[in-house]
């Protein structure tokens, strides 16, 4: 058994091999794994071509020695007999038993899947997958329900004979001081009263700016492979929908399905919201740098992913409703860029990004949850001063307020403000406590495997997440074509159970709807 193996060997580091080395790999898992003592030691790096100049001037800049690998598009697309080839000879000649994977979603089941039929441990971040038009075509957004159910089942066969230790999704917020803090306060108060939560509203703004060209021909954190925000940041929200709510675990306050419908902003409802003659008054120099008419980019840009979803959600137990919950989740919101040319600039955390965040949580007439963190600049590695204050950069306050008339012990209102529960580990660029929850979810899930226990983010733990981002795709897609957009969805099991919509229509007639 592989705990038994890292038991043996209390110094015992493994070998991992990261798959992707974009943005979010080089400010996150290279700066930790290449620069602190972990049972995790990065061995080797695959990539595609296109990426091979930027990588390699990172890596001479912050003097990392770690091979690279590369192939091209078209090979990793398909994950071709040659770079199974590659990969199978890295694992050999590394010996290699964990892997990283940290490509564009439309990458992550085949990889996930290879790893696990190779015996390795697997670090994914999120969401589980998706697919190419997912936002338009209700096959392909039922196949991220049958795509989770195949590497589940993979990997509960792998673990149960001892050959795979973990599989964890990068859902940071699972390891968050907040978010825990957040999900303690909860758990108290229905011990207490029996209570389950019963209203979330969550709503995340990226603050993610792209002008017109940049929606059309910008490949990272895209629109133009038919998703968008619910497949990037979005699902982190969707996560916490169900994570906050499953101290309930079975019992009769537990939701067994769901009712779902969602409404998108696409490119083409973006450029109503500030046209080409609105960018040309903000910006005189815009046509410079924009390629595309207007009829051009709507024609382009049709059945692109979202820019912005808007989601209400009904957690049920039978027919009766427990929980009413809302999710706006938003790539378009306050930002501070003011610039048209993105060259250069660091696109994940960078080119005006800013992050704004809240959660309005209520358990009936007992508890009442406000958790706001509200950015006003973007990071500045040079600047100390009010981070933790509104609008800072590590922002983030927590209000609790609870019925002291039933319960006299308890506190009316109580405030947590970030600066006094969270531990920091990371500095300069990539500082912030959203980095900190992600590196202690690297370090959970190289413990997990040496302590022989499950990670915080284990992969079947994200069945209702994975569920519930295929019904928000579904929903959209039915309201599209002219059809109910109400969606129903059995996720009381982690087996994922058949979708069962109110509006009925075949297969066939969705595979490419015709949408008015």
């Amino acid at each position: 058994m592989l705990q038994d193996l890292y038991a043996e060997n209390d110094g015992f580091t493994m070998n991992t091999m990261i798959i992707g080395v974009g943005y979010h790999a080089r400010r996150i898992y290279l700066p930790y794994l290449m620069e602190n003592e972990s049972r995790g030691s990065l061995v080797c790096g695959v990539d595609i071509y296109s990426q091979k100049e930027k990588i390699a001037e990172y890596l001479d800049t912050r003097g990392y020695s770690l091979p690279m690998y590369y192939t091209d598009d078209l090979e990793q697309n398909s994950l071709s007999l040659s770079l199974d080839k590659m990969l199978k000879e890295l694992v050999s000649d590394y010996h290699v038993d964990s892997v990283i994977i940290s490509t564009e979603p439309l990458m992550h089941h085949k990889y996930a899947k290879w790893a696990l039929e190779n015996n390795l441990n697997v670090l994914m971040d999120k969401p589980v997958t998706s697919e190419e038009g997912v936002s338009a075509d209700l096959v392909k957004s039922r196949k991220i329900v049958s795509d989770f159910d195949e590497l589940s089942e993979l990997y509960l066969q792998k673990k149960e004979r001892g050959l795979v230790g973990a599989f964890s999704l990068m859902s940071q917020r699972r390891f968050h001081p907040a978010y825990t803090l957040m999900k303690k306060k909860l758990k108290e108060v229905f011990e207490a009263t029996n209570c389950p939560v019963t209203s979330i509203q969550i709503s995340h703004s990226d603050g993610m700016w792209r002008t017109p060209t940049e929606i059309i021909e910008m490949d990272y954190h895209p629109y133009n492979q038919g998703y968008g925000k619910i497949s990037h940041s979005g699902y982190h929200s969707l996560d916490m929908l169900n994570w906050l709510q499953d101290f309930a675990g079975t019992g009769e306050k537990a939701y067994d399905r769901v009712e779902v419908t969602s409404n998108f902003v696409r490119p083409v409802d973006f450029l109503s919201q500030i046209t080409l003659s609105d960018y040309r008054r903000i910006f005189p120099d815009f046509d410079k740098y924009n390629k595309y008419t207007e009829d051009e980019f709507c024609k382009a840009t049709e059945n692109y992913g979202e820019i912005d979803a808007f989601c209400s959600i009904a957690f049920k137990k039978g027919e009766k409703t427990l929980c009413l919950g809302s999710l706006n989740a938003m790539h378009n919101g306050f930002s501070q860029r003011g610039w048209l040319d993105s060259e250069g600039r660091d696109l994940y955390k960078g080119n005006g990004r800013i992050r704004q965040e809240s959660y309005f949580i209520e358990q009936g007439p007992f508890q009442s949850i406000s958790f706001i963190s509200y950015q006003s600049k973007e990071i500045n590695p040079d600047n100390n001063q009010s981070v933790y204050a509104f609008g800072g950069e590590r922002h983030l306050d927590i209000h609790v307020f609870r019925n002291n008339g039933i319960y006299p012990q308890w506190k009316t209102h109580e405030v947590f403000s970030i600066k006094d529960i969270s531990q920091e580990f990371m500095t300069g660029y990539s500082r912030g406590h959203q980095e900190d929850a992600r590196i202690a979810c690297i370090v959970d899930f190289y413990e997990s495997i040496s302590a022989g226990r499950d990670t915080q983010s284990d992969l079947l733990d994200h069945h209702k997440g994975t569920y519930l981002l295929s019904a928000i795709y579904e929903s959209e897609i039915l309201k599209r074509s002219g059809g109910n957009p109400m969606v129903q969805v059995n996720i009381a099991d982690k087996k994922a159970q058949e979708v069962d919509y109110v509006y009925e229509k075949t297969e066939s007639e969705f595979a490419t709807p015709a949408f008015a």
